[in-house]
């Protein structure tokens, strides 16, 4: 019986192996599929040895501004790679490439006991920048709010104050970026007649007060743009890949091509003929900074600007308000649920501000609901009830969050230690200046106030008063290749491209020259919009596809 078994098996396998082999050669290998249009989401380590990839526009970076010009420039004809250092699930492993060393005031780091972000996984809780496919929307809170007109507008008493563009430039993209992504109308907010109201009454106490929308989910662009990538013809994202250096050609004014790998030792060349670095105000520094091969300073840094005039947004959280009566007379728009919802915040007029040389603070008020036993502490003290749509307000959480003065002395530049890469870590001096302290010291003076004045309510910040020295930062990671009308004045100019080069572009918050105290996310959205609709214009529609 065995004998006639193994000599069947040996018949079969004169035609079965060749047939096995046939249909082995004859599936499509990932090359294949990327010149036939069958583009994907591909890890690094699905790729070959030492893989060359070429596309039309490489995007470095999967969060929001990477993954709004990625698609935009793709469903536009555009062949598109983006190269994301994160995969789909959180890898600790790759989040340790963020870390940096603080050589002034630090940020806030990971702690799974945080108060951040409690709606997080406890091992994002804490983290300001995220690796991971999306980027650090995987964190973000979102709240979305306009920059306003004065925000674009240089200050004689601020130095280095002023954008080179205006609102104007940027509103057409806030509003269809608005109607895509279905956050509400903040224009229409505006006029409201309660709010206008409220408005009134504020400017007539030297304050005044301006909207954001807060989504009930807040945007994911793994999860927005997702499915949208993966089905695309014109885009392929590649996961797990840091890139490390931008390479240049023979007159060091155009990047030829991006080096990258990952922490197994795959590596992996992209070029392209545009490159965007939408990694944030930190990672693009140490790209631009690191990529040193043929510019000894780095690219972009003719004048010692890269890394400079870094700000964030110091915050403190720990005050309360007692309400007075016009903050129970408008009590419900000062809800912060259900959501989503519109909901506003308060500062210092403008005419204030100037009189008085003051910066952009501003305070956000979120509603603390009464228990059995605050209601019996009111009622023993007589102050009469505040209500909102959610029930009993006993008082108010006050937040407040600070511009700081942009200058060269807050930096961002390479350290003396290296990451698991074998890359250089940043090395990062936050600092403030005596008018930062000053400003702030006299803006809570006023604000207590006039908020009293105007019935608002009054502050109680017990032992812990606000303090730059003891406030967090608040993840707005800004300015350090900031956008200026010269290249003596700033590293990318007004369409975001690096100065001293072709073909290279800076899509997120590091291009901010100044930055108000109140989440950068929108502008940095209408941003990378306006840079998508700028590469329609340069980038032909090619005629090749993708190609490994």
């Amino acid at each position: 019986m065995r004998r006639t078994i193994g000599k069947y098996w040996r018949g079969c396998q004169s035609f079965l192996l060749p047939l096995i082999l046939a249909v082995i050669k004859s599936l499509p290998k990932l090359g294949d599929r990327l010149t036939n249009g069958g583009h994907m989401i591909t890890d690094i380590l699905d790729l070959g040895e030492q893989t060359k990839l070429r596309g039309q526009v490489v995007v470095l970076g999967s969060g929001i501004a990477g993954a709004e010009v990625a698609t935009y420039l793709a469903r536009h004809g555009r062949e598109v790679v983006v190269v994301e250092s994160g995969r789909d699930q959180f890898d600790p492993s790759i989040q340790a490439l963020n870390d940096v060393i603080f050589v002034g005031k630090r940020h806030r780091e990971l702690d799974p006991d945080s108060y951040y972000h409690r709606y997080l996984p406890p091992e994002l809780r804490g983290v300001s920048r995220v690796r991971q496919f999306g980027g650090t929307s995987n964190v973000w809170t979102g709240k979305w709010k306009y920059l306003q007109p004065s925000d674009f507008d240089g200050r004689l008493w601020v130095a280095n104050s002023g954008w080179p563009i205006s609102f104007a430039d940027l509103l057409e993209h806030y509003r269809s970026a608005a109607k895509d992504y279905g956050f509400g109308d903040l224009e229409a907010e505006a006029i409201r007649p309660e709010i206008a109201a409220l408005r009134a009454k504020l400017a007539a106490g030297g304050l005044k007060m301006s909207s954001f929308y807060w989504e009930k989910t807040p945007t994911r662009t793994a999860v927005r743009f997702g499915e949208e990538m993966r089905r695309s013809k014109n885009l392929h994202v590649i996961l797990g890949a840091t890139a490390t250096e931008l390479r240049l050609d023979d007159s060091c004014q155009r990047v030829t091509t991006v080096v990258c790998r990952s922490l197994e030792g795959r590596e992996l060349i992209v070029e392209g003929e545009v490159v965007i670095l939408a990694t944030g105000a930190f990672e693009t520094v140490r790209l631009l900074l690191a990529s040193n091969r043929q510019l000894p300073n780095g690219i972009g840094n003719e004048h010692d600007l890269v890394g400079r005039f870094y700000t964030d947004h110091p915050k403190h959280h720990t005050g309360t308000l007692q309400p007075g009566s016009l903050t129970r007379q408008y009590a419900h728009e000062l809800q912060y649920a259900p959501k989503p919802r519109f909901c506003i915040c308060f500062a210092l007029d403008d005419a204030t501000q100037q009189e008085q040389e003051l910066l952009e603070h501003v305070l956000y008020l979120k509603p603390i609901y009464e228990k059995p036993m605050d209601r019996l502490w009111r009622t023993l003290r007589g102050y009469p009830a505040c209500r909102d749509g959610n029930g009993r307000v006993t008082t108010y959480r006050v937040k407040f969050v600070t511009e700081q003065v942009p200058h060269q002395g807050s930096r961002v530049k390479l350290g003396t230690e290296y990451d698991a890469l074998g890359q250089r870590k940043l090395e990062v001096n936050w600092c403030f200046t005596d008018q930062d302290r000053r400003s702030m010291a006299k803006t809570l003076q006023l604000l207590t106030q006039r908020f009293a004045e105007l019935g608002l309510g009054t502050f109680d910040f017990g032992n812990d008063p606000p303090c730059l020295e003891t406030m967090t930062d608040a993840a707005h990671q800004m300015g350090t290749t900031r956008m200026a009308s010269r290249p003596e004045e700033g590293v990318v100019d007004t369409n975001c491209r690096v100065f001293g080069t072709d073909n290279l572009y800076v899509a997120s918050s590091a291009v901010f020259p100044t930055g108000p105290s109140y989440s950068p996310t929108f502008t940095i959205l209408a941003l990378a919009r306006r840079l998508g609709q700028h590469l329609l214009k340069t980038t032909p529609i090619s005629t090749t596809k993708l190609h490994v």
